[in-house]
């Protein structure tokens, strides 16, 4: 049987003190016997043992000058590994959340790491419609079937990378952000970061996908949140999405379809 590509990669990373030699590779280059120095007590043969076999699967780079043996850090095996696990629609919130979370996690940010916590939500909905018609209801009527909002206003969405998902208050001057469009491919996705209605220190992205399905289609939600959300704040929002896609948007998408029969 032909070994698994990246078998040696994830062997190596198994191990704690192998991952903690990489942690020190990865601060600056070292000598074999820095890193013997700061692996104590263990011997400088297990030391050497740990490294033949990082360096067997392509994490380190050697480079020898005179009896001194310099280690690198190679990232080329990490990055494979990120490419065949990480789509791109993924990176992006991936890179968002963990940048957010060292932030509210950072030393002396006890307000921040207080309640800390992240949400994954999906919802899938069968619409008898066909794509370019639920795109249509998503992207272009959105403030027909939204039911929630902050003030009784109007709320809109630009379906366009930049463009705002916001609610207008009916005085016609002040509103509410309620996020940023980020990718667009229409028809197939839309995807949002943002507040999302949520008070406290929390950072939002949502995918919509749409899937033909037989004569109709198939709609993903998929939210996800990391900040400072309790079990209530979770299930409100659970609660909330299943209402809006079941009885906003599907309902408003083959309401139209009907009428035009």
């Amino acid at each position: 049987m032909a070994q698994e590509p990246l078998e040696d990669v994830w062997k190596a990373l198994a191990d704690s003190t192998r991952r903690r030699l990489l942690d020190l590779i990865r601060e600056k280059p070292c000598t074999t016997s820095e890193l013997c120095d700061s692996c104590l007590p263990l011997s400088r043969f297990a030391v050497m043992k740990h490294l033949g076999i990082l360096e067997n699967a392509g994490l380190i780079i050697v480079k020898r000058e005179g009896k001194r043996r310099w280690n690198y850090i190679n990232a080329v095996p990490l990055r494979e590994i990120y490419e065949r696990w990480v789509s791109k629609y993924q990176e992006q919130w991936a890179e968002s959340l963990v940048g957010f979370k060292r932030f509210m996690e950072a030393p002396g940010n006890t307000e921040g790491a207080r309640g800390m916590n992240d949400f994954h939500f999906e919802h899938k909905v069968n619409i008898q419609a066909t794509p370019e018609a639920v795109w249509s209801g998503l992207a272009n009527d959105i403030g027909k079937w939204w039911s929630h909002s902050f003030n009784n206003g109007s709320v809109s969405l630009d379906p366009h990378p930049g463009g705002q998902f916001m609610e207008q208050f009916p005085d016609g001057k002040d509103g509410a952000l309620y996020a940023t469009v980020t990718y667009v491919e229409k028809g197939k996705k839309l995807s949002m970061s943002g507040p999302m209605g949520m008070s406290a220190a929390v950072f939002n992205v949502m995918h919509f996908t749409l899937e033909p399905a037989g004569d109709g289609t198939v709609l993903t939600l998929t939210h996800r949140a990391v900040g400072q959300l309790d079990d209530d704040l979770k299930k409100g929002y659970s609660e909330g999405w299943v209402h809006l896609l079941e009885n906003g948007l599907k309902q408003h998408v083959e309401n139209l379809v009907t009428a035009k029969a």
